[in-house]
């Protein structure tokens, strides 16, 4: 992503996702403990998950350093967020390094998918989560889930953008094949506008 797309992403839906953001970062239910975002973009799954949980270590990885800058700056004196360029097929953690692991719009973008899941299988911690979530174009938007001036953005724009940046529900499907191969116990459901993939490792 070039810096001018990382600038166009912080002005919008960085801005608008905010309360979307807050609902990810509570549902993943840990207040101890490290918390891994992969594809963390501008950082605030991690830094709303990080806020009041001081013991919560809160690691967000990106391939984009312009988007880890902008976590950086996100983040502000929060100690306990960290901001990495990384990619996610080589994650430089230690095995069973994270009792959470989020990916929040991101697997549209995994060239690999399959070595990006061995990874995230390998940094997790036994009975530890991976929580993938997908926005569901076919769905409706929830009040409170989005922070709007007046009437922007209006649905119609928001599931435009999904429709474009999704892996839409076929691609969830497939994607939770990929999960099921490996050693997790897995579910689906719904979190807000977001189709939910939920695999604990054994």
């Amino acid at each position: 992503m070039n810096s001018w797309s990382v600038r166009a992403y912080d002005l919008m839906p960085a801005r608008y996702y905010q309360p979307a953001y807050r609902y990810i970062a509570g549902s993943l239910e840990l207040t101890s403990g490290a918390i891994l975002d992969v594809g963390c973009g501008p950082g605030w799954v991690a830094i709303h998950a990080s806020v009041g949980n001081p013991e919560l270590d809160c690691v967000g990885i990106d391939l984009s350093p312009d988007m880890v800058r902008l976590a950086e700056r996100n983040r502000g004196n929060r100690l306990n967020c960290t901001f990495k360029v990384m990619d996610a097929a080589e994650i430089i953690y230690p095995d069973a390094t994270f009792d959470r692991i989020v990916a929040v719009q991101t697997m549209h973008h995994w060239s690999d998918p399959d070595a990006i899941l061995r990874e995230l299988h390998r940094v997790l911690k036994p009975a530890g989560q991976l929580v993938l979530l997908d926005a569901d174009a076919d769905g409706d938007v929830p009040s409170g889930w989005i922070a709007r001036r007046g009437p922007w953005p209006p649905d119609v724009f928001i599931k435009r953008m999904w429709e474009q940046h999704s892996l839409g529900a076929d691609g969830l499907r497939a994607m939770t094949e990929r999960v099921s191969a490996l050693d997790w116990t897995v579910k689906t459901d719904k979190l807000g506008f977001y189709r939910r993939l939920v695999a604990t490792k054994a």
